[in-house]
């Protein structure tokens, strides 16, 4: 289920926490954990302490990296088109078309889950506006409360085995272009950097893309790790472990070279 709120691009960290709580709080208590880019206000010391005192984790995900938050940019790419059919020529009127944009979504029936957000969340569809002119009698003859929370229960059940399903294709799908690559604390590794890393305005197709070897600090997760970037590297010091290459020095390229000159032994 997705909520669709307006803000500026000036909202600064106080006042996104006064608009979650206003908006997201009230309907859905507070989160176990969130989801975020590295936006300097999601990275602000008021946000992190905030969320510590709320016992909420939060989990920063990566630049291209689809398995951390695909889902959030695949919502805001339907966004982006809904919004572009509903606006027409009125373009300044996108924030008043928001509600219609959101029940749409959490009406339409998700490709993975089989149902509709609203079925899974509340336990029934609302009726839209091509079911007004119809009684809801399936909405007002839903039967006794036992038979209600079963039938929640069951969806719910369902929404689980599709998610499972979907979730198993898509990581074998994933597995098929994936590099098993662990690192340790003090190993040295040569990073890559993505066109997102450089400030606006200095990047060069013909600027070293490869920078190292860099100390790594931290292993933050199985796919996460934090190196010791140069002074004059203005960029976060976490990456991604598939834009990281394991670091050979000289004398090890030189000891594997004069192996393989040796004479095989059968």
């Amino acid at each position: 289920m997705v909520h669709f709120i307006p803000c500026k691009k000036t909202t600064y960290a106080v006042q996104l926490a006064l608009l979650f709580f206003r908006e997201i709080y009230r309907l859905h208590g507070l989160p176990i954990s969130i989801v975020s880019d590295r936006d300097s206000r999601f990275l602000s010391h008021f946000w992190r302490s905030l969320w510590r005192l709320l016992r909420t984790s939060l989990d920063m995900s990566f630049a291209y990296h689809p398995q951390t938050d695909g889902q959030t940019e695949v919502t805001n790419r339907s966004l982006s088109d809904m919004l572009r059919c509903l606006v027409g020529d009125s373009i300044r009127s996108w924030d008043s078309l928001l509600c219609k944009a959101e029940f749409a979504h959490n009406h339409a029936v998700n490709r993975s889950m089989k149902f509709s957000p609203f079925r899974v969340v509340y336990g029934l569809v609302p009726p839209g506006p091509l079911d007004l002119g119809v009684a809801p009698d399936q909405i007002r003859d839903h039967g006794q409360a036992v038979d209600f929370v079963a039938d929640v229960t069951y969806v719910h059940s369902l929404v689980h085995e599709n998610f499972n399903v979907s979730s198993a294709k898509y990581k074998l799908d994933a597995d098929r272009h994936r590099r098993d690559l662990q690192f340790a604390v003090g190993d040295f590794v040569w990073a890559v950097l993505t066109r997102d890393r450089f400030p606006p305005g200095t990047f060069n197709k013909f600027k070293a893309r490869k920078i190292g070897p860099l100390e790594i600090l931290e292993k933050i997760n199985a796919n996460a790790y934090c190196v010791r970037l140069q002074a004059d590297v203005r960029s976060s010091d976490v990456f991604d472990v598939k834009h990281l290459v394991p670091y050979i020095s000289e004398d090890e390229l030189d000891d594997s070279r004069t192996n393989l000159s040796l004479p095989r032994v059968t």
